[in-house]
Formats: C-alpha cells, structure tokens, sequence
C-alpha cells in the first residue's frame, strides 16, 4: 500500500483504539460471551475496509502493520480469497479460509468436508474451502457461511483467540476457486503476508521489552542500562530488522514458505525473551507481554509449522 494508505490505518490505530484492537480476540477459557470484543472486531474491520484496505496495493506492509498492533480478524484471509476469486463479486465480505491437503468430497455441486482451526468462523459471510480430489490435486470453493449444513465449534486453546473446527456436510457450492496452480500462487502470496505481520508482531513485542527495561530499575538505575540485557535486545532488533528486509523484498513470494519459517522463529524467539525481560510480572493477565507470546504461538504455525516449512522450502 502507498505511504499515505499506511499513515491513515496507522493513524486509524491509535493509542486509544490499539490497546483495545491487541485484546479484542482474547476471549479466556470456557467464556461463553466476548459480545464486546466481537462488536469491537466489526468497527475494526468497517473501519480498514472504509481506509481501503481490501484494495491495498502493498498488502505485505499493511500486514506487518496489522501485525504490530495484533489485529485479529479475517482480514488477511479475505485478501486471499479475493485472489483466489477475482471475477466473483465478493463485496466487502469478510472471508475465512479452510483449506487442507486433506480429501474431501465435492459431488454435484455439494461439498463435505471438516476443517481445524479456521480462524472467526462465526463472523464470516463465506468460506473458501479446500481439498484434495483423487488425482485432480488441490480443489477450492466458495461456500455461504449461514448455510444450515455447515456447524462449528470454538477451541479451547493457548492462544484463547477465535478458532473454530467447521464441519460442512453436503454444503452448496457457490462459485468454484481456481486450480491447484492458482492456490500454489495465493498461497505464497499468503505466507509472505503471515510473514509480514509476525515481524510487525515480533517488532511490538520488542518495543514492549525495551519500554520495560527503561522504567524498571534495578540498583538504582533502569534494566536497560545493564550492557547484558542491552546487548540481548540490540541483537533481537537486528533480527527484526534483517527478517523484515527478507519479508519485503520483490522475490519474497518465491521463498515464501523459507520466510515464513525464519520470521515464525523470531517472533517466538522475541516474545519469549520479552517475557524474561518482564520476569513474573509479564505472566499477569494485564501485561501484554504473555499476549504477545501467546499470540506469536498460534500465529507462527498458521500456514504450517517451521519445520514443514523448512522441508518445502528445501524440496523434500
């Protein structure tokens, strides 16, 4: 997206609206409301769809961006599929992938299928899901999400965020979503973007630890000023800073999955040594430095784990 695209949805996220954006997914434990957050989660997404935002031009920085301020929606799964789809008239709809090179039946224009950890399934107004026909590699369609065939449960799990096994039995099809060639493509295009927002992430999470570092003291002086944890967070920036370089360069789509491994390492690698930076105060509910490394734990395993990453990147 252009220079003034990002000052507007920087500017959108405030020092009001941002602390509110990092916790409006992080519903604890066997909580049955999170009517607020989810009426927060739709002002956000009118509001980067009103700045423009699902026609960004840059969408890789607008993802490094959303990850600085941990947006959780279905934002960057809706760019996506507006890849896979672009002759269908999406809208402004929000969109959530479920897609695994797992078989599946798709007859007669129905689809059955069940699909783990697709992110806001009960906010979306389609899904675009994914499978593996017998000899016919990767297929993906779009289905309606209030389609009564379709049901939903919310994990239970560490990051405490909106993930959802969905269920499609006998679903109709709405429009069929491009060849395997075509997800190959968006999908690439997908993890560099992942990529993105954990470098945005990781970044957050280290402004984090050094704002800690310069406030708490320690023999009469701020953490900070000691040479050792210094040393250890000048390093991390530097990480930061040469992943970002790998994320935002022209060829990235081509080294999508080696980028995405290398930037899912450093934001666990950073939001761990943020939570040392905090000691035990980091672990208390209030702290954003535990959101930060439980968020960098779901994220960083999206479109696949590092080490399967690793192996695709590698050809094996």
């Amino acid at each position: 997206m252009t220079a003034v695209e990002t000052t507007a949805i920087a500017d959108f996220f405030d020092e009001d609206l941002a602390p509110l954006v990092r916790r409006m997914a992080d519903r604890p434990r066997a909580e049955g409301g999170g009517e607020d957050s989810r009426e927060i989660r739709a002002m956000v997404w009118e509001g980067l769809v009103g700045l423009g935002a699902l026609r960004a031009s840059d969408t890789v920085r607008l993802a490094e961006l959303l990850g600085s301020v941990l947006y959780q929606g279905p934002l960057l799964d809706t760019l996506t599929a507006r890849e896979l789809l672009p002759d269908h008239d999406l809208g402004q709809a929000p969109v959530a992938l479920a897609v695994a090179a797992e078989p599946w039946s798709g007859q007669d224009g129905v689809i059955s299928a069940r699909r783990a950890f697709v992110g806001f399934a009960a906010e979306v107004d389609h899904f675009v899901v994914g499978g593996v026909d017998d000899g016919a590699g990767m297929r993906l369609a779009l289905v309606g999400a209030d389609h009564p065939s379709i049901t939903m449960r919310r994990y239970e799990e560490t990051s405490r965020g909106e993930a959802y096994e969905v269920e499609f039995a006998g679903t109709p099809v709405t429009a069929w979503a491009g060849s395997s060639a075509e997800w190959e493509a968006a999908l690439a295009n997908a993890r560099v973007r992942q990529a993105a927002y954990l470098v945005g992430l990781a970044q957050a999470a280290l402004d984090h630890a050094v704002d800690h570092a310069k406030t708490r003291r320690q023999f009469g002086q701020p953490i900070g000023k000691f040479q050792g944890l210094a040393f250890r967070l000048s390093e991390l920036s530097m990480h930061i800073d040469a992943t970002r370089l790998l994320v935002h360069d022209r060829d990235a789509a081509a080294h999508a999955a080696a980028n995405l491994a290398a930037a899912s390492d450093l934001a666990r690698t950073v939001t761990t040594r943020t939570m040392q930076v905090h000691g035990a105060a980091g672990m208390r509910s209030d702290n954003d430095a535990q959101l930060y490394y439980r968020r960098a734990a779901a994220e960083s395993v999206r479109l696949g784990t590092p080490s399967r990453l690793r192996r695709e990147s590698w050809g094996t």
